[in-house]
């Protein structure tokens, strides 16, 4: 699925949660205390969701292998760059 799609979808449920949450909370007497928890859920599982999902995209720490290592992987696995010469 392409990433742009996943971003507007998730963005979309998250948003209409809270709108969906803000309209409901009209029908109890305590409609401020509980938008303003219906909204502050959304925006911090919303957060929390897309900081995971931008560290994902393009992560700051790769793997590092020893010198050897690599060469190791790299003659014995059958489909690596030294077995199709």
């Amino acid at each position: 699925m392409n990433k742009d799609i996943v971003f507007i979808v998730l963005t979309s449920f998250w948003f209409l949660f809270g709108l969906i949450g803000c309209l409901a909370a009209k029908h109890f007497k305590e409609r401020g205390v509980i938008r303003c928890c219906i909204i502050l859920s959304a925006v911090c599982c919303w957060l929390l969701w897309v900081v995971t999902f931008l560290m994902q995209l393009n992560p700051l720490i790769g793997p590092r292998v020893n010198q050897r290592v690599i060469y190791g992987m790299m003659s014995y696995w059958k489909n690596s760059y030294m077995q199709d010469e």
